[in-house]
């Protein structure tokens, strides 16, 4: 009985350094019963981040220094006011940090809040309407910098089989962002007016928050798209076991 317990247990323990063989070292493992997941997901995400921001060839996972977001319809019209972002950049997205994570394998659920301390954003705007009751009309480039965001992210995930192997794949990436402290500068508004154009820059700062609120949403849209391509390009090269053994 003794010998068929030790046999047992090497076999567990080969089985388990096979495992952990096959993972970079960048991966930090949690096993998914070990009543501190929560604890250990958050480190080993937090380990990713400097491998997040030059990009991880070997997965296909693109960087996040700096996050391309590109072309942008931020408002429509419908409240007033037209936004449009061109060749939008976004400095800082790596630096994040995890200041709260729940972690439930029975509801297949992880809940992040996180703060993003500085983020700094580039690129070309148009914008036609009225901002807190003046006229606004422009287009050139625009710089904006951003503190202490907060971000507050669902991830939702089934198990599927393929060729007998599991895998996790997501079902639901949600994300919300609550805006900070920050500020933005649109150059050539009205054709290069700097008498008009420091007023609208400056009575945009100075009510920053109320304005970043009316734009915060279609943002975080593409930032979901962004943040669910490189969640599942992690996924796709692990099994379920590789990434969370018993």
């Amino acid at each position: 009985m003794q010998l068929q317990l030790t046999v047992a247990s090497l076999l567990i323990c080969f089985v388990a350094c096979i495992s952990a063989g096959n993972m970079p070292d960048y991966i930090q493992v949690c096993h998914r019963n070990e009543p501190e997941l929560s604890k250990c997901l958050k480190s080993s995400v937090h380990n990713l981040r400097p491998y997040l921001a030059k990009g991880i060839k070997e997965l296909n996972v693109p960087p996040l220094e700096p996050l391309y977001i590109g072309d942008l319809s931020i408002l429509d019209g419908s409240a007033g006011l037209t936004v449009k972002a061109k060749k939008l950049n976004i400095l800082g997205a790596s630096n994040f940090e995890i200041t709260k994570l729940r972690a439930s394998t029975q509801n297949r659920r992880f809940d992040f809040e996180l703060i993003l301390p500085h983020l700094h954003g580039d690129g070309l705007y148009e914008i036609n309407g009225n901002i807190l009751a003046l006229p606004i009309k422009g287009s050139g480039p625009f710089t904006g910098n951003f503190t202490n965001f907060v971000a507050y992210v669902r991830v939702q995930y089934d198990i599927k089989s393929v060729n007998d192997l599991e895998y996790l794949h997501v079902k639901e990436f949600a994300l919300k962002i609550r805006t900070g402290k920050g500020n933005l500068k649109l150059e050539n508004l009205f054709n290069g007016d700097k008498v008009l154009g420091d007023v609208i820059n400056d009575t945009i700062n100075q009510n920053f928050e109320v304005f970043t609120n009316d734009l915060i949403a279609p943002i975080a849209r593409a930032l979901e798209a962004k943040f669910l391509v490189i969640t599942t390009k992690i996924l796709e090269n692990f099994t379920y076991s590789e990434l969370f053994p018993v």
